[in-house]
């Protein structure tokens, strides 16, 4: 006799630096009809308002107000978290575990961190410890402009988000939507390390140039040399992989429990 298969969680889906939801559009549809309900806050930080009119601080606190307001209502929640959505994604959900929820008498739980290409950093480190760790300052900097009122933008979003999109009609519309973003962003020291508390997935993109593959590897060594297991998943893909739809609906229900 089969096990019962457990219930959806509802997905919070945190989009990265530069994108707005409307890029995710493909992604939430194949999530939605895979029988998940998702959430996709816009991050206030990804406007092309100038100067900036919020940073990193403002981006972890609209998605923990959504998060708190589900789990009020019980709802056990999946953070889908991709490039700098994953930094602030793992800061708004501090203290938000299942365990740590039933532990004070509170429904519902974060029940899994899955990680796209995305921060997952230790606290009192920033993204910008991650690229100066990588002594990628300079690469960085011919990648992406920087503005003197702190907006920044790709130079060629094109190699960096779209390098293995084969549909340049997805890529024109990919380019189309994307939005400036604050340099004060990547500067900001996390707190918290949900990944201590929280099962966690991370797909690691082989063909990066948005999080390259050696930040992606200072980012493991550092989670795995504080003793926590993460469940890893590699694939030769570019920064875009949430394009990948079914592959990722896979690896978000494998990460759930729902598959094998």
């Amino acid at each position: 006799m089969s096990s019962p298969t457990p219930p959806l969680p509802t997905i919070v889906l945190v989009h990265g630096a530069w994108h707005t939801p409307a890029a995710y559009t493909p992604f939430i549809s194949a999530l939605s009809a895979a029988g998940f309900t998702v959430h996709c806050p816009p991050l206030p930080s990804c406007s092309n308002t100038r100067p900036p009119p919020a940073t990193f601080p403002d981006d972890v606190a609209t998605v923990r107000t959504l998060v708190d307001s589900l789990l009020a209502t019980g709802e056990s929640v999946a953070m889908v978290m991709h490039s700098y959505g994953g930094a602030v994604g793992t800061s708004a959900i501090t203290g938000l575990s299942t365990a740590a929820r039933t532990a004070v008498g509170k429904p519902g739980g974060v029940v899994q961190l899955i990680y796209l290409c995305a921060y997952m950093l230790e606290a009192g480190t920033s993204i910008w410890d991650i690229v100066r760790a990588a002594q990628f300052e300079e690469i960085f900097h011919e990648h992406v402009e920087v503005a003197e009122d702190g907006s920044t933008f790709p130079r060629d979003p094109e190699l960096m988000f779209f390098n293995d999109v084969k549909d340049a009609a997805v890529v024109e519309k990919g380019v189309a939507g994307l939005v400036r973003f604050p340099m004060s962003a990547m500067e900001v020291k996390v707190e918290g390390e949900a990944w201590r508390e929280v099962p966690s997935t991370y797909v690691y993109t082989s063909e990066d140039y948005g999080v390259p593959g050696v930040y992606q590897g200072i980012m493991m060594e550092r989670v795995k040399g504080r003793g926590v297991e993460v469940r890893e998943v590699r694939v030769e893909s570019g920064h875009s992989v949430f394009l990948r739809t079914g592959e990722m609906v896979g690896v978000v229900r494998a990460a759930c429990g729902l598959d094998g």
